[in-house]
């Protein structure tokens, strides 16, 4: 090789170079945001600033190549991952921490959800439009400072935590039933949710948007199979791998069970039906019976 000895030096330059970055600089970096990060511009700011120290050691690297008189061409070939990934990580996931302690002071207003409702609330419950609120002011600020990629996995953090408070609050002793119209309530609130999501593609992509819609997949799913009309094809291993599969079988019967109590109405016309039971109360209690079998 023509370049063979200047390969060797860089070599050995790269190897220092890559302990320096990934094990002294990465740990210091980690130490300063495991406590110095005390608000959410603050952790956004860093999250922002390590977008930038990623593109600093690509640079580091290249410039060491070129003083080793090495063609840029061999170092792109043999580019290392990103040397500080544990402290970009760690500020993504202060940053994520820090939005979720502030979603979950407006999803404790889930609390004033009527689930004993009687006709389903067309726009919304009130904890859900608090959260868009947020979620939309927040947006207006990090799409300024933060990377697309990184404003898209911070939020997709965000958004899956709140799908698992809503799946929580449904399994929740604090919940011991609901209505039907309850359900299609939430149905609404998620559809906002999504809404919020699909909304954010000309900051990302219709791609990434349609990524950020997936962190809400385990309360969409557990949604629309209470809505089903048929929810015994959650058996269908077809089906549920097609259209449940976030889904845990556990929580679907504890769920589930909240909401079959025929003296708690959960079908609109079942009272007026006489001893006819509602094909959908029918399906929804074998599903509940079968998975209790396999339990």
């Amino acid at each position: 090789m023509s370049y063979g000895g200047q390969l060797d030096f860089f070599d050995v330059v790269k190897k220092y170079l890559d302990r320096l970055l990934s094990e002294v600089l990465d740990g210091a970096l980690l130490k300063l945001i495991s406590t110095s990060i005390h608000g959410v511009s603050q952790a956004m700011q860093v999250a922002a600033n390590m977008a930038v120290m990623e593109r600093a050691c690509d640079f580091f690297f290249r410039h060491a190549a070129q003083l080793s008189g090495v063609p840029l061409r061999m170092v792109e070939r043999g580019r290392r991952q990103f040397p500080l990934c544990k402290a970009r990580d760690a500020a993504e996931d202060t940053l994520s921490g820090l939005l979720k302690q502030k979603v979950d002071g407006f999803m404790t207003l889930i609390e004033n959800v009527n689930w004993m409702a009687d006709e389903p609330w067309p726009n919304g419950n009130e904890y859900v439009n608090e959260v868009i609120i947020y979620l939309e002011t927040l947006v207006s600020t990090a799409q300024q400072i933060l990377p697309p990629q990184v404003l898209k996995r911070v939020l997709q953090d965000v958004l899956s935590h709140i799908s698992e408070k809503i799946i929580g609050a449904l399994l929740g002793d604090t919940v011991k039933r609901f209505t039907v119209h309850a359900i299609m309530g939430i149905d609404v609130d998620i559809r906002l949710l999504e809404s919020f999501a699909d909304n954010q593609a000309p900051l990302l992509s219709d791609e990434e948007a349609n990524q950020l819609k997936t962190a809400l997949a385990e309360s969409r799913q557990l949604v629309n199979l209470l809505l089903s009309n048929h929810p015994e094809n959650f058996l269908n291993p077809v089906i549920r791998e097609r259209s449940y599969n976030t889904l845990d079988y556990r929580k679907v019967v504890l769920i589930s069970e909240k909401l079959r109590d025929p003296s708690e109405r959960r079908f609109g016309t079942f009272g007026s039906r006489g001893s006819r039971q509602n094909p959908q109360k029918k399906s929804l209690d074998a599903l509940i019976k079968r998975l209790k079998d396999v339990s």
